[in-house]
């Protein structure tokens, strides 16, 4: 048998979630299921970012697009899109969920100090959902702050 040292490695599972120009991060603990894209009920709201809400297990969920609340325009075709279901830790929503929509399937990620580090940059706009900006595996990816989107969306929904 052998034993621990304290210096063992520290490791996190996480997923990158495929956007049209930069990846998001999320840890596997943040996110609830992965859905195929279905059905959406328009959004009402001057929100371009909320693009409507859906059905999922006997709840109605908002379906956010990350790229829009970025400034980055949405393209119309659906391909092989997808539905993130996050927990986001806000209790001023309905429910702690919402969907993220995501223009593929996730890839899982082992984190550690290896192949994780923080790109160095200007500060994000404080009304923005981030957190960070991180390059894992030569890849650079940005990682929401899943609490200020909660925020966001209790602004704007009833």
């Amino acid at each position: 048998m052998h034993s621990v040292e304290s210096g063992a490695v520290h490791e996190l599972q996480g997923l990158l979630i495929p956007q049209r120009q930069m990846p998001l991060l999320l840890p596997v603990a943040a996110v609830i299921e992965i859905l195929g894209y279905r059905e959406i009920n328009e959004n009402t709201t001057e929100a371009s970012w909320l693009l409507g809400s859906f059905s999922w297990r006997n709840l109605v969920l908002p379906l956010v697009s990350m790229e829009r609340v970025l400034g980055v325009e949405r393209e119309g075709k659906r391909g092989r899109k997808r539905i993130i279901i996050v927990h986001v830790f806000s209790d001023k929503l309905k429910t702690p969920f919402i969907g993220i929509e995501a223009t593929g399937m996730p890839r899982l990620v082992t984190l550690n100090e290896d192949n994780l580090a923080v790109v160095e940059g200007d500060p994000w706009p404080d009304d923005w959902p981030i957190s960070d900006r991180v390059r894992v595996l030569d890849v650079e990816a940005l990682i929401p702050d899943l609490e200020r989107l909660g925020a966001l969306l209790q602004k704007i929904t009833p």
